[in-house]
């Protein structure tokens, strides 16, 4: 089992979204959501 390390996504902060200019959010593209962004 390999160890991953997890750290916050750069797109939305470890939101788990991001603000849309026009308004509204949207589930993160970089992390689908999650608020971490897996480092291999």
């Amino acid at each position: 089992m390999k160890h991953t390390e997890q750290t916050i996504c750069p797109y939305c902060e470890g939101n788990g979204y991001v603000q849309l200019l026009l308004g509204g959010s949207e589930t993160c593209y970089g992390c689908s959501g999650k608020g971490t962004e897996q480092k291999k």
